[in-house]
């Protein structure tokens, strides 16, 4: 197995001088974060699958309040997987063939990249409005009255019906 030295003075008289060893410390964390945060969303719904088994999700304090926070895990991983793969591959776009400073488009300019910026902004801040807005609504209503299962007679959580 070659080492970072090795590579990038192979890259180094293959492809010109530069620096071809990608941030270590980045990478290094960056797979750890991704790998532990799958780690803890998995064992997560592992509990869950067992409570739902066992019919007793709904009165697990500690496994709603860890579930709410939960849903930021994917998001940490997928950024994490972000930073491994694009940190990776610096300086290169395409490994050994395009590198990123031949990459940049001198026919887009400044205006173009700052328009689309603004627009996908505004477009996520409406719809992150609306999904809030929305989600602050039903949350609020009230539940209706407990359904009787008509086999068995026994009352049911309106909850447990969907």
């Amino acid at each position: 197995m070659q080492g970072l030295n090795d590579v990038n003075a192979q890259y180094q008289q293959q492809y010109g001088p530069n620096d071809y060893v990608p941030n270590v410390f980045v990478q290094y964390w960056s797979m750890r974060v991704m790998a532990y945060t799958a780690g803890l969303l998995f064992l997560l719904s592992l509990w869950g699958g067992w409570l739902l088994w066992r019919r007793r999700i709904f009165e697990s304090r500690w496994f709603s309040r860890l579930a709410i926070w939960a849903v930021l895990l994917p998001f940490v991983m997928n950024t994490a997987g972000w930073m491994l793969t694009e940190n990776g591959r610096q300086p290169w776009i395409v490994q050994g063939l395009m590198r990123t400073s031949d990459g940049a488009s001198a026919s887009v300019g400044t205006a173009t990249v700052v328009t689309s910026i603004v627009t996908y902004g505004l477009l996520y801040l409406i719809l992150g409005i609306v999904a809030w807005s929305l989600m602050v609504r039903y949350a609020r209503r009230p539940l209706g009255p407990a359904e009787t299962a008509p086999e068995t007679g026994e009352r049911r959580s309106p909850v447990a019906t969907y």
